[in-house]
């Protein structure tokens, strides 16, 4: 019935028009990769108005889920390509060979022509391109699902990159983000994948990184803010934004040449130092997480180049993460726990990452994180890898059926992927070798007599409203519970199974009591009644009511106990 109820709340969107056609496009697609029993489960067909034999599967196909996942997504468009990509970073959330698979999933598709791309920027910048740029060359050097790119040069001859967004791709991927937050609604209420997954969450999530992405102006916004954290930093070049050439659908920034850093060829041709490009980049991931709190989402090889004196030039942020100091905080905890061969420190700094509920640590967890730190204590950094720690981390997720934060997980993806590239330039190198003299100044920063002091200030302020504002609460509280106008709002179906457990327990309590206390009275009268303390007929009447109430106690007691054993 609450699925029913559910569906029909969907069901007036699904009836517009615009939506109509696209939920049946999204059904066929999905059916015809073998997914239709999934889309019947979630009641789509019933919902849509769809003849149940679309349900049947192509079973020709010799390919493996995964794989026709990817097929599937590559088929819908942008949206799910970049869903695809999203999840491709979550391993706690999908097994090796889904990560696998949606690992493969590029954007890139056909360019759109050069005569939308005029109009969208006179749109934007209310002046064709000819009258804004000394030149704009026709020809986009990238294409990608959202935009693509073109060279031009600013008045006075300065090289920029100028981005422009697809004409109508704001209202295809509204729609679709529509479309996939009523799935995600539909496969939770149904438990299609276990109550583990917060489906609608992950949506919103997604739903919020999409919107994001399709905001140029914040992608601007990153792109400054990435240039401020590393202006003293002669190792990086951030390219700049020219804010009088940008808007939400054009973003104009500075030109980088260089050479993209997994072009090994072209690197020792330009007799750049791999080794010393490995470590500049390692630890420019490093201070990203750790010092600014503020990372690039998706550092994969094609968005890092390599600059004359190995220096390193990134681009493109409209995927970025962010962690605030508690996190990095708890990061550093987590480390330093797995350096000293501490489960508890270990245990404690999952729980402040919200990866694990603290009343949810059972000894097979406990006994789970001692064998996954046994693995590492007392190796050779050199033999360590971020990939490796993380591949053995996700296992022991997905066996206690845990999920890492959003920010966590791309913050794991970036040290994994920028990992990987050092590696590419330079296979010896020593991730954490790199990272230790700088978590040492971390540490010390984060978790120093000075921070510790201000943080305890900071909860003291935060204890003192909490105390202040405690009597004006406790003052409504009473006055709605006197009106009876409090309101208690939990799970019904926990509250039934709550209140029905509390209201056996009250019965079962009571009539053991009154049993009791019927046993000692008669207990009393009999020893009275042995020792000559009482005589007549008194004591006779009182012991056979005595177990005539017993009698009728113990028959409902026995009635209570097999009803709510048959419950």
């Amino acid at each position: 019935m609450e699925q029913r109820s559910t569906l029909d709340t969907l069901i007036p969107l699904a009836r517009q028009a615009r939506y109509l056609g696209r939920y049946r496009q999204i059904v066929q697609v999905l059916t015809k990769q073998g997914f239709g029993y999934l889309l019947s489960q979630l009641g789509l067909y019933r919902l849509l108005a769809l003849p149940y034999r679309t349900i049947r599967n192509d079973q020709s196909s010799a390919l493996s889920a995964a794989a026709r996942l990817r097929l599937a997504m590559v088929e819908l468009g942008p949206t799910f390509i970049k869903m695809g990509q999203v999840l491709s970073t979550r391993p706690d959330l999908l097994s090796a060979e889904f990560i696998g698979e949606l690992s493969k999933l590029q954007s890139t598709v056909p360019p759109f022509p050069t005569e939308q791309a005029v109009a969208v920027i006179e749109q934007e910048l209310g002046r064709p391109p000819a009258a804004i740029y000394e030149h704009f060359d026709v020809e986009p050097i990238a294409a990608a699902s959202i935009g693509q790119v073109y060279r031009a040069y600013l008045p006075g001859g300065r090289k920029v990159a100028v981005k422009v967004q697809r004409p109508e791709i704001a209202n295809v991927i509204t729609t679709d983000l529509a479309i996939i937050s009523d799935l995600a609604a539909l496969a939770q209420q149904s438990n299609l994948f276990g109550p583990q997954y917060d489906l609608v969450e992950l949506a919103r999530e997604f739903s919020t990184s999409m919107r994001d992405e399709l905001d140029y102006q914040r992608e601007a916004m990153n792109t400054d803010q990435m240039q401020r954290n590393f202006r003293t930093n002669p190792l990086v070049r951030i390219p700049e934004v020219f804010w009088g050439y940008s808007s939400s659908r054009v973003l104009t920034i500075e030109w980088i040449d260089g050479i993209k850093i997994n072009d090994l060829a072209a690197l020792d041709a330009a007799g750049i130092d791999r080794r010393a490009l490995a470590r500049h980049s390692l630890e420019i991931v490093i201070e990203q997480i750790y010092i600014h709190g503020f990372f690039h989402g998706d550092p994969h090889p094609g968005n890092i180049f390599a600059l004359p004196q190995d220096r390193i030039g990134a681009i493109d942020f409209g995927q970025v993460g962010a962690i605030d100091r508690t996190t990095r905080r708890q990061i550093v905890l987590l480390m330093l726990a797995l350096v000293n061969n501490n489960p508890d420190g270990t245990v404690r700094a999952l729980v402040g990452l919200n990866v694990l509920d603290r009343h949810a640590v059972t000894d097979a967890l406990r006994r789970d994180v001692v064998r996954f730190m046994q693995r590492y204590v007392g190796r050779p950094l050199q033999e360590l890898s971020v990939s490796a720690i993380s591949t053995d981390l996700i296992d022991l997720l997905h066996r206690h059926k845990l999920r890492l934060p959003s920010p966590v997980a791309l913050l794991l993806k970036s040290l994994i992927t920028m990992e990987g590239t050092a590696k590419l330039l330079y296979p010896d190198m020593d991730l954490f070798a790199v990272a230790r003299p700088m978590l040492q100044r971390v540490a010390g920063e984060l978790l120093g007599p000075q921070q510790l002091a201000n943080d305890a200030l900071l909860y003291g302020q935060e204890l003192g409203d909490v105390l202040i504002g405690l009597p004006r609460q406790m003052d409504r509280l009473l006055y709605q519970a006197g009106q009876g106008d409090l309101l208690i709002r939990t799970h019904e179906e926990e509250l039934r199974r709550v209140a029905s457990a509390l209201s056996a327990a009250a019965s079962k309590l009571a009539l053991a009591i009154v049993l009791l206390g019927l046993l000692v009275a008669l207990g009393l009268l009999s020893i009275a009644y042995t020792v000559g303390a009482w005589h007549g007929l008194a004591p006779l009447v009182l012991a056979a009511v005595g177990g005539v109430a017993i009698f009728v106690v113990g028959f409902l007691l026995l009635v209570t106990l097999i009803r709510g054993n048959g419950r």
